[in-house]
């Protein structure tokens, strides 16, 4: 059973439809929406839980505590060389829990519908299950530049622009947004010193290919803030906003049991240690 870094404190139902026109930073404590290509429209934002980080945590678990300018974070730093990293997704069934899925670390892949499909492309071994999705549309996922992260058949890891996205060699891939950093450059639509804040999960990669990280907030943090970490506080030269208050980060060992998992996800990224 894995170990859970954040746990759900609350469960509130929020209904919500993003009216204004054009895209926008949503950095509300509401999930945003996504357009899907069969959707007209904003769909309503899903469950959200309100979480808080882990007491304790095992130093010889892959997922440590980090602080970057005053902000708690809890990351892995994922070699390529010593983890394997597969996205799950039961599409038969619905929503997918992090406690259903193997692996040493575990955490919600990108911005989902509240029938819990993927928001944009997922590909899982080889196979894509969704396809990308370029629609125009409200809510965090639309603000543009968006992103795919994706594993490829080499072993090394990527995340690039969605209108830069190739499916050659892509054996796992998830799509969300915006995207916090491409190729060293920050969104263009963040804010040093914003005051819109709200708990956030994400995924970056170095800039050879070779190092994934993965990393929650265990504080209230801003877009500006966040993509930093990753740039700035991690190295990574690209880095993508999987989604927010609803985000779960567990790893083996971390130093708490789950007893209950009560978010599902569409879309888990899992990664497993080699040997």
């Amino acid at each position: 059973m894995p170990t859970m870094l954040r746990t759900s404190a609350a469960i509130a139902l929020v209904m919500l439809l993003v009216g204004c026109a054009g895209p926008r930073v949503d950095e509300s404590s509401a999930s945003p929406s996504v357009t899907t290509p069969s959707a007209s429209g904003s769909e309503t934002p899903f469950i959200v839980t309100t979480t808080e980080p882990a007491k304790q945590v095992d130093p010889d678990s892959a997922v440590q505590p980090y602080e970057f300018e005053g902000v708690r974070f809890s990351v892995a730093r994922l070699d390529l060389s010593q983890w394997d990293i597969r996205v799950v997704w039961d599409g038969e069934k619905g929503g997918t829990y992090l406690g259903e899925v193997d692996g040493d670390v575990l955490t919600n892949a990108g911005i989902f519908t509240p029938s819990y499909v993927p928001g944009g492309l997922l590909v899982s071994d080889g196979q894509q299950l969704v396809p990308l999705n370029l629609n125009g549309g409200e809510g965090n996922f639309h603000l543009l530049p968006n992103g795919v992260f994706a594993i490829m058949d080499d072993g090394t890891a990527e995340v690039v622009d969605s209108v830069d996205y190739s499916p050659d060699g892509v054996m796992q891939a998830t799509q969300s947004g915006p995207a916090l950093v491409l190729d060293g450059v920050i969104h263009p639509a963040f804010t040093a010193g914003s005051t819109n804040v709200a708990f956030r999960s994400g995924v970056g990669v170095s800039a050879d290919g070779r190092t994934v990280y993965l990393a929650i907030s265990d504080d209230l943090v801003n877009f500006d803030t966040f993509a930093r970490m990753f740039r700035d506080g991690l190295g990574a030269s690209s880095a993508l906003y999987l989604d927010g208050q609803i985000s779960g980060l567990w790893a083996a060992g971390a130093g708490r049991d789950i007893d209950l998992l009560l978010q599902p996800y569409a879309g888990i990224i899992a990664a497993t240690r080699k040997g």
